[in-house]
């Protein structure tokens, strides 16, 4: 059990990290040499992706899972106010509903220190990256980062994944990156943000949390963290880190990690990551430890003649007080994904993908995407 003291402590931590990254922001403004004047320049960027599931040999897809096509549709508004100055924001709509996914400020100070604040995707993962279903292989979400296409997503069931994405958060980010020699490059980010809320110490609801577009923090102590990421020629390393407070009285607390590695080699793109959520909960009247543990392999092939096949291989484990009489103290899944893309422009693609879900609690399911992705 995580000590109230050092809760206190790091919750005063992260108020100042973000106090500070507030005061750092204007001071850089106000002090830094006066940027060249020029019109501010508009940019504007979006997808469109239609995905249509069919559940094989199931009798009520409705109990299981989000019913009909899903349609994800993005547009992103970039305005450049001046050579360091950057303002972002972003709309999404999906089996959540319309969200502001991104609003933000950027300042970009050096290469080795750049803040941000406002409505930000947490940088928690490699796959922060590619959380658009346009800007990712797959028509599916890794099941670590599990959202709308998850299987028995319930609450009193797995409740989607360890983090689903996007994760999107008020907050303040400081990040950049170093060069050593020309070789190796490292980049960081350091965070913090409102956290995930809950009115009682019995897990999160992601899915209301994430229709919630205000996104308010119920209690008085940021969650904060960081992310380290290696790269050198094709391969990339990293490694992430968040902790904080979930309910009103900031006396349950919550703590994720994860490692993630990527190869880019004679055009085939392998990727792995692998994340765990330790979260203080209520069992009854006593206190007990959820854990939720996820990964992913997942391997891309090069285009040949507009066609191109992925694979994927991932798993989720739920470990901790039974939810309800359906779970066990124990459930975990695995799902093997297979699947082809064919490109008739350089903005649309056509995918078709088959997935296998194995469940310890529940009997075996397959899962039929056909969807199309076009992007502006």
């Amino acid at each position: 059990m995580f000590r109230r003291s050092v809760r206190e402590a790091r919750g005063s931590a992260a108020v100042s990290v973000l106090a500070a990254a507030g005061a750092l922001a204007a001071a850089a403004l106000l002090l830094g040499p006066a940027p060249a004047a020029h019109a501010v320049r508009l940019s504007w960027s979006g997808a469109v992706v239609a995905d249509g599931k069919h559940l094989v040999d199931v009798d009520d897809p409705e109990e299981l899972t989000t019913p009909g096509t899903i349609v994800e549709w993005s547009l992103k508004a970039v305005a450049e106010v001046s050579d360091r100055v950057t303002v972002s924001a972003r709309l999404c709509t999906s089996c959540h509903g319309i969200a502001v996914d991104q609003a933000y400020a950027e300042l970009r100070w050096t290469p080795q220190l750049n803040l941000e604040a406002g409505r930000i995707n947490v940088p928690f993962g490699d796959f922060v990256q590619r959380h658009d279903p346009a800007s990712d292989a797959f028509l599916s979400k890794p099941l670590p980062y599990a959202m709308g296409h998850m299987l028995r997503y319930q609450v009193d069931r797995f409740n989607l994944g360890v983090i689903p994405m996007p994760y999107v958060d008020n907050g303040a980010s400081a990040f950049g990156d170093v060069w050593i020699r020309d070789a190796l490059q490292i980049w960081y980010a350091l965070y913090a943000v409102n956290g995930f809320t809950s009115g009682s110490p019995r897990d999160f609801t992601f899915k209301n949390q994430v229709a919630d577009t205000g996104f308010p923090d119920n209690n008085r102590t940021p969650s904060w963290g960081a992310r380290l990421a290696l790269a050198q020629g094709p391969a990339t390393l990293g490694a992430s880190f968040l902790r904080g407070a979930y309910d009103p009285l900031t006396e349950f607390e919550y703590e994720a990690w994860g490692v993630d590695a990527s190869l880019w080699e004679h055009g085939f793109q392998l990727r792995a990551e692998y994340l765990e959520r330790a979260t203080d909960v209520l069992d009854g009247e006593d206190r007990a430890l959820l854990r939720k543990k996820g990964f992913y392999l997942q391997l891309e092939s090069p285009e040949w003649r507009r066609f191109a096949a992925v694979g994927r291989f991932d798993g989720l484990l739920r470990e901790g007080p039974p939810l309800a009489t359906d779970n066990d103290r124990s459930s975990g899944v695995t799902r093997w994904t297979t699947g082809v893309s064919f490109s008739p422009t350089l903005d649309t693609q056509l995918r078709l993908q088959f997935e296998y879900w194995r469940f310890t609690d529940f009997d075996g399911i397959g899962v039929v995407h056909a969807g199309v992705v076009t992007t502006y």
